[in-house]
């Protein structure tokens, strides 16, 4: 292929960069008006109440609304270390519609849920579109149509999965804030050259960015970071400047988990708690691995497999140029690996391995942008063919869900008409017997008019928290039938 002028390339460049956004946006247009499910009533409250539940706080937190009676809500901890849902609290928000809840109809409340989230997700992403987009365009010694269309075939095969779909519209946290901060670290542990003079200040943001986030996260990234600085010792000519950047990406990992325990003690603790309690009840399932989740978690596993091949046939210079993007592959291998092995399916919706799902893909852009020459025309296409196949894949799978009108996230599955007509149901019986039905905040979401207590406090604990702060409500707690 003839070189393109420098105009012309940033006019291609910009084209793609376009492209592939509108792709991204087209692929979740058909679900975001998809009704909430499960636990996204917490978080859709956390970016569309009227007023922000760190407000309401004694410790001005952001906190999940458990509840709603006579007028006041019921405020708990999300049992996580806090700092994910302060960053979803300032950007959801931000973006969030004004006097949402009790005024849009049913659909547009929905869209206006999601949105926000999407938006985060866009954010985490546009690190991965913009390397994708300079891995296309920049030209080898071996410039082919393969070589141009393997990086944007892995990225869009990606970005337009069930799982990133699903992930990135979902209130929750995975695929936003996690992809929010953990793809940005990605990015910057992918820019540039380790012999740069920037380079120990972009491993140290980075470094913050990955220890805001969960305790698995953190913890990933700071074992990839010390796996990564071993690897590293077989370039004796750089240890001193990959000495420097790995010892700025952890003091960042510190910072960032320091200022996280500062913030609030107990609910980073309860992380820990949650960790625990979710190996001992799932034994070590690999849950993940089920045929069920396959259209979910085998292109995790697929591009894991990939860039590990790939990162072997260009270890060597990796290590002397770009370590960032092998501590990046390693910290995604890592956090795949482990829920795979955790067995934890949460609300049946793999969402934990969505931030994998932006990394890896931006690690095989970034190989390819520096190592597209120790490809072969023909590994290229064979690249190419496999994520079309991907592509039709993604697009059956996407096809059904929409078509059979089911649940792409929380409660996947299940029929969207199903769901909504449990909201009604509970909130027929809240105003039918004058109680507080005992249901999911989701309910409030569309049924602002009731008095709720969440399903997450169980029925015992439901009843004791009646009795003990609203004993006027104590014999007025009904249940839906099952």
């Amino acid at each position: 292929m003839t070189p393109a002028t420098p105009g012309r390339r940033i006019a291609l460049k910009i084209a793609l960069a376009v492209a592939l956004l509108a792709l991204v946006v087209a692929a979740r247009l058909p679900f975001i008006g998809n009704i909430l499910g499960g636990e996204e009533g917490y978080f859709a409250a956390l970016v569309l109440n009227g007023v922000p539940t760190s407000a309401l706080d004694d410790r001005h937190l952001p906190r999940e609304i458990a509840g709603f009676i006579d007028g006041k809500p019921i405020l708990q901890t999300f049992h996580r270390t806090v700092m994910p849902y302060v960053i979803m609290e300032i950007f959801g928000r931000a973006v969030a519609a004004q006097g949402a809840l009790g005024r849009l109809s049913a659909e547009r409340l929905t869209i206006a849920a999601r949105w926000p989230f999407g938006f985060m997700f866009l954010l985490g992403s546009l690190g991965l579109i913009a390397i994708t987009v300079e891995a296309a365009t920049i030209a080898g010694k071996r410039t082919s149509a393969a070589a141009v269309l393997a990086p944007l075939a892995v990225t869009v095969w990606s970005l337009t999965g069930p799982l990133a779909v699903g992930a990135s519209i979902q209130p929750q946290v995975d695929g936003s804030v996690g992809v929010l901060l953990l793809g940005t670290a990605a990015t910057l542990l992918a820019l540039g050259d380790i012999r740069h003079r920037g380079a120990p200040w972009r491993f140290l943001i980075a470094g913050l960015l990955a220890g805001l986030g969960k305790h698995e996260w953190a913890l990933a990234f700071a074992a990839a970071a010390l796996g990564t600085s071993l690897l590293c010792l077989i370039d004796p000519s750089g240890r001193r400047r990959t000495t420097t950047a790995f010892a700025t990406f952890l003091l960042g990992v510190a910072l960032a988990v320091a200022l996280s325990y500062a913030v609030s003690p107990d609910d980073y603790r309860a992380g820990f708690n949650v960790m625990t309690n979710i190996f001992e009840r799932t034994g070590g399932e690999l849950w993940a691995l089920q045929p069920a989740q396959w259209p979910f978690t085998v292109p995790v596993i697929a591009l894991v497999l990939v860039d590990g091949i790939f990162m072997l046939l260009v270890l060597r210079p990796v290590i002397g140029t770009a370590p960032g993007l092998l501590l990046a592959y390693m910290a995604a291998a890592a956090i795949t690996i482990g829920y795979a092995v955790s067995g934890w399916h949460g609300d049946n919706f793999p969402r934990y391995f969505a931030p994998p799902f932006v990394i890896l893909p931006l690690v095989f852009a970034g190989l390819w942008l520096r190592f597209k020459d120790v490809i072969t025309a023909p590994v290229g296409w064979g690249i190419v063919a496999v994520a079309v196949i991907g592509l039709g894949a993604n697009y059956q799978f996407l096809a059904a869900s929409h078509h059979g009108q089911v649940a792409l996230g929380d409660l996947r599955g299940e029929p969207l008409a199903q769901i909504e007509q449990d909201y009604a149901a509970a909130a027929k019986l809240a105003h039918d017997a004058n109680g507080v039905v005992f249901t999911v905040t989701t309910t409030w979401i569309y049924h602002q008019d009731i008095n709720f207590i969440s399903t997450g406090l169980g029925r015992d604990g439901a009843a004791q928290y009646l009795a003990t702060h609203f004993p006027a409500f104590k014999d007025r707690l009904v249940f839906p039938p099952q």
